[in-house]
């Protein structure tokens, strides 16, 4: 089987086991997560259209050792880069997120600068956007079962593309994958990133013009989505506020939903941040 090997070398401290457990994206397929050896791995697309292996370690306080394997032929450096590089947020600046918590927390500063605050992302902004849908309004074990639905799409272990979830359709996403009032949601909105030239066919985004407002533009996509969204996109403004963040904040901070946003307005631009760090207001 071809395989390569080869390290990047990222501009700041990045703490691979960190960014895993950063939230729940890792527990959904095709993601794979040894805790024990923390190796971080699954299954890609190469250029040319086959599967290959992706597996990643942490090599130095700056550098990810990178293992890609397929039956096919030798994966370039430069795709695989750009994928993990994505994975992980290696090239994130987090000089502006360490000097709002030196300023509120310390403690938060020294997590940031020892390569906290990324979040693990997907390997394109589609499926992090079809991945955020699947969990509106659902518990944790439903958010995996139509998850593992959508995989069941593409038949090669891989997240599948926008094109193959709308060969499915609305019915097919209701009586298949069980997405249920999500079908529509997931076809329009595939539809219009499509159009719009948000993402490509193979689902990556042309971030530079993804917003919290493009987004909120979405038929069905609400400030919980969008707000997710944008902050795998590094746009940490907003704190996604949904039952779980709402239950969080009363028992942590004794505050209901609508006085969220307000009791972390010492974070600025960076309140996801000073909530998902363990900060207070």
């Amino acid at each position: 089987m071809p395989t390569r090997r080869f390290k990047i070398e990222a501009p700041f401290d990045v703490s691979l086991r960190l960014t895993v457990e950063s939230h729940g994206w890792v527990s959904l397929s095709p993601w794979h997560w040894d805790a024990e050896t923390e190796v971080l791995s699954r299954s890609e697309r190469t250029q040319c259209g086959q599967v290959m292996r992706v597996r990643v370690t942490q090599s130095s306080p700056t550098a990810i050792a990178v293992d890609v394997a397929s039956d096919d032929e030798v994966p370039s450096v430069s795709g695989v880069r750009g994928i993990v590089d994505r994975w992980l947020s290696l090239g994130w600046p987090p000089n502006g997120a360490i000097e709002a918590a030196e300023r509120l927390d310390p403690t938060i500063a020294d997590l940031i600068r020892s390569g906290g605050g990324r979040m693990l992302r997907c390997s394109t902004f589609y499926e992090d956007f079809i991945k955020t849908v699947c969990t509106i309004q659902i518990t944790w074990a439903g958010t995996r079962r139509m998850v593992d639905g959508l995989m069941a799409l593409s038949r090669d272990g891989l997240f599948p593309r926008p094109v193959q979830v709308l060969g499915v359709g609305e019915a097919g996403l209701r009586s298949e994958v069980k997405l249920g009032f999500r079908a529509p949601v997931v076809v329009d909105a595939t539809k219009t990133l499509l159009e719009e030239g948000l993402i490509d066919e193979d689902g990556r985004g042309d971030e530079d013009r993804i917003s919290y407002e493009s987004l909120i533009r979405l038929r069905g996509i609400g400030p919980y989505s969008a707000s997710h969204l944008a902050m795998l996109l590094h746009d940490f403004s907003r704190i996604p506020v949904d039952s779980e963040v709402a239950k969080d904040c009363k028992e942590r901070f004794g505050i209901e939903p609508s006085e969220i946003e307000s009791y972390f307005d010492d974070w600025g631009e960076y309140r996801f941040l000073g909530y998902s760090l363990g900060g207070a207001g």
